[in-house]
């Protein structure tokens, strides 16, 4: 029932005990000083159920204004910590470097810096939101792939490492992430 319905069903029972108490009085009794004290008395019940109706209707607000703040609150964090991490993705670039460089041992330390960083995201359930999920999957594989094949090449120098392949995974890592980025810039405030 609605506010309004309420107030009306309220000011329709007044009507009636108004008329009731105006019937039941004695005669004697029916002064124009009674009829307004008995007119005051109902309109000050009437008044007292119309604030605790407001009250309780001020107290609904406020919890799902509550309810919402909160949520809010928990995905701007979630934005706010996928953003953070999708930052520091500069260190894709530093592996490419190495890479160039030859610096394989470097390499793997970033590698790893990153495969942390990537294990996080893609337990986040925000970031499930904001990427292709089996791209992500599949770049995410290809990266511990090439992870693997350096330490097979520094553990065995005859092992072959495709220097190309791995360019090319990075390049896909970068660009899922870049995408991520941008998506998280078009949903901030």
């Amino acid at each position: 029932m609605s506010n309004r319905n309420k107030i009306w069903f309220i000011g329709g029972i007044a009507l009636i005990l108004l008329i009731g108490c105006v019937l039941i009085l004695p005669s004697k009794d029916r002064t124009f000083i009674n009829y307004i004290g008995i007119v005051g008395f109902l309109l000050s019940i009437a008044g007292l159920i119309i604030a605790y109706l407001q009250i309780l209707s001020v107290k609904e607000v406020a919890l799902i204004t509550q309810k919402e703040v909160t949520e809010n609150i928990k995905r701007l964090n979630s934005l706010n910590l996928i953003s953070d991490l999708i930052k520091k993705f500069s260190m894709i670039g530093d592996v490419q470097d190495f890479l160039k460089a030859d610096k394989i041992d470097m390499c793997i330390l970033r590698m790893k810096d990153l495969k942390i960083l990537l294990s996080e995201l893609s337990n986040h359930d925000e970031f499930g939101t904001l990427v292709n999920k089996k791209d992500f999957n599949n770049a995410y594989a290809d990266f511990n792939i090439d992870l693997t094949n350096f330490h097979k090449f520094l553990l065995n120098n005859k092992n072959k490492i495709d220097k190309e392949k791995i360019m090319t995974n990075l390049e896909q890592l970068s660009t899922i992430l870049l995408g991520v980025e941008f998506k998280l810039k078009k949903t901030r405030p």
